[in-house]
């Protein structure tokens, strides 16, 4: 399975329900995940970690809950917001 696909399967076992969209591949989905996962308590925050550099592209999201931060850094702010919810639930 695919690194996206087993992503997306991933968050939807331990969210308990089908994502609609295409979160990994699609930023509104992701925020609309990110949307979720705020709904239950968490803190989020999504910024460009380059933002001075027109060439090259770095997002890095952050969840957080009761004093634990949950991140990921990528070129694609999608996979950024899936990886960081990952690591989020999996807690």
């Amino acid at each position: 399975m695919p690194e996206r696909e087993a992503l997306k399967h991933a968050l939807e076992g331990l969210l308990g329900a089908p994502l609609p969209g295409d979160p990994t591949r699609h930023v509104n989905d992701a925020l609309d995940l990110a949307g979720r996962l705020e709904a239950r308590g968490y803190g989020f925050r999504l910024r460009d970690a380059r933002p001075k550099d027109p060439r090259a592209s770095l997002w890095k999201a952050v969840f957080s809950k009761d004093g634990g931060a949950f991140e990921s850094e990528d070129a694609e702010a999608a996979l950024a917001v899936c990886r960081a919810a990952l690591a989020a639930l999996s807690d």
